[in-house]
């Protein structure tokens, strides 16, 4: 069933194993795997939308606009595909996460993803599920009442509006305190904290005054911040951060109390990292 639903056309391994896999689907539409290894155990990352519609400034998918929704088949082909190569190249891979964070906004795409996520539990021993959404308010709250248990990843990236409106110019709709105040119900009605993504970027939101500001918004019962750094993107303008920096700022994070860690980049020399996912040029 899934040799029908893709059809792989590249695959590219860097030194550290982490893989990229760009798929063909049925209408000739195209999207990436990515897997990845760290010190928690191996893990995919899989799309749920051909190209994305939200625009980040930063992010390369931004330049394939969506076509439509993956189906669920799609969406849970991607991981049996994946699972079915690396035994192939012998690697005997206990899955423990799955993240719904590749190309494309999951909760635009609600019923496909939950549909997926629950066939992913049913499939192996997955750990968890989880997504990554630029805040759709109203899916939010869905999603805190679902059956199936999805770990919720907000990306917020800035600590005002203003900011956050020139990096995600199509979240005008929804805040970030009402973005985070569905997070809040969330993370109160499944008795978990929510994930907050911060992408550093240099000059933009990586102030001392940011730090506080985030320690603010973010009770540490609620939440917990992954710090990330931006991968480079030909032709975007913006400068990775220096690792140091990132590191004083997760100290000023982490001396008020709030759970912050940096996340690695992987995947970076072969196009594979958070935001460098591009299976065809639209725009």
């Amino acid at each position: 069933m899934t040799d029908a639903v893709l059809r792989l056309t590249e695959r590219h391994i860097d030194d550290e194993g982490t893989a990229k896999y760009l798929w063909t689907l049925h209408d000739g539409r195209r999207v990436e795997t990515v897997f990845f290894s760290h010190h928690a155990g191996p893990g995919q990352c899989l799309s749920t939308q051909t190209g994305c519609a939200i625009g980040c400034t930063f992010c390369a998918t931004a330049l394939q606009r969506p076509a439509r929704n993956l189906s669920a088949d799609e969406i849970y082909a991607q991981a049996v595909r994946v699972d079915e190569d690396c035994r192939e190249r012998g690697l005997t891979v206990p899955w423990r996460f799955v993240t719904l964070s590749g190309m494309g906004e999951p909760l635009l795409n609600y019923d496909n993803m939950v549909e997926a996520a629950r066939r992913l539990y049913e499939w192996t021993d997955i750990e968890v599920v989880s997504l990554t959404t630029s805040g759709v308010v109203p899916r939010i709250y869905q999603l805190a009442d679902e059956p199936t248990y999805l770990q919720l990843h907000v990306s917020l990236h800035a600590t005002s509006d203003e900011v956050r409106r020139q990096l995600i110019p199509t979240t005008r709709k929804w805040g970030i305190e009402e973005i985070l105040t569905a997070a809040r119900h969330f993370a109160r009605t499944r008795d978990r904290r929510v994930i907050v993504n911060y992408l550093m970027f240099e000059s933009v939101n990586d102030r001392i005054e940011d730090a506080r500001r985030l320690v603010d918004m973010l009770e540490p019962e609620l939440f917990e911040v992954h710090l990330l750094l931006w991968n480079e993107i030909p032709g975007f303008p913006f400068r990775r951060i220096d690792d140091h920096r990132v590191d004083e700022f997760r100290r000023l994070l982490s001396d008020a109390g709030l759970m912050a860690k940096p996340m690695p980049s992987k995947g970076r020399d072969i196009q594979a990292g958070c935001g460098q996912l591009l299976a065809e040029r639209t725009a």
